[in-house]
């Protein structure tokens, strides 16, 4: 029995298709109520003939412009058959350099710190699965080229169109995928634990029995007061080499400490 292999596009395009052009459309708050996130690629056939088009939403998490490229890539890729030579057009000079960096040459261990790295990566697993060879171009964003102005239209479209379903954010090939509630982390994995600690140790010290008169000092959180005095990068302001937040933290924490003061209040 073949395993069938997992797909992220249900469309397959004819072997006649020699380039595609791709691109994405990004509306954030507040010209939109919530971000919105489309993306669109057209096929192309040698004689410059339109095979078929495409465009879809994707889920707003994590948004920005150059996910919706990377993910029309993605799409347009995954909907190649087998062995096919193909050409993408771009107006995305960041994509171009992107691509030279986490698929034409081999992987490295920074590519899991950029943001979009699970889309990178399924891009790479496509690449090998299907055995495509791919070769990206650059088309000038206002050099009024037809084509281009075409599947950008579709990308606008795809905010408006009451008929679509937002692509899910699991429908990802990487060969492993880190998830948090439910959801994959397509962002630096090493920051995002970071940040959830951090986060936690914020919302312990929001809670320190301190605000409560009646409390003991006995109370006290010491890990979370250790974490506070360790750490001074919390916020971009500083002064002395500390930031203003952390020494706000301090002050809370040192009045805190189990001194003749504090125990006789």
């Amino acid at each position: 029995m073949n395993k069938q292999v997992p797909r992220i596009s249900d469309i397959q395009l004819p072997s006649s298709v020699s380039t595609l052009y791709i691109d994405g459309s990004f509306l954030p708050p507040p010209s939109h109520p919530v971000s919105s996130m489309a993306f669109a690629w057209t096929a192309i056939d040698p004689d410059g003939f339109i095979l078929e088009s495409h465009y879809n939403n994707i889920s707003s998490i994590f948004p920005s412009a150059l996910r919706l490229e990377v993910f029309a890539l993605l799409h347009g890729l995954d909907s190649l058959p087998q062995n096919s030579t193909i050409t993408v057009a771009t107006d995305c000079a960041q994509l171009l350099s992107l691509w030279s960096l986490y698929v034409d040459a081999p992987f490295i261990p920074r590519m899991l710190k950029e943001s979009n790295h699970l889309l990178w990566s399924s891009i790479r697993t496509i690449i090998l699965q299907k055995n495509l060879d791919v070769s990206l171009i650059k088309v000038p964003a206002h050099a009024d080229n037809p084509l281009n102005n075409h599947v950008d239209a579709l990308a606008k479209a795809a905010h408006t169109d009451s008929n679509l379903s937002s692509r899910p954010s699991s429908a990802l090939l990487a060969p492993c995928i880190l998830q948090f509630n439910s959801l994959p982390v397509d962002i630096n994995i090493r920051k995002f634990i970071r940040d959830i600690f951090d986060a936690k140790s914020l919302l312990i010290l929001a809670v320190l029995p301190r605000f409560n008169s009646y409390s003991s000092t006995s109370d006290i959180d010491w890990a979370c007061t250790k974490f506070c005095l360790n750490n001074n990068k919390l916020f971009a302001s500083h002064r002395n080499g500390r930031s203003e937040f952390c020494g706000f933290c301090i002050k809370l924490l040192l009045d805190m400490l189990l001194t003749l003061t504090t125990l006789q209040r």
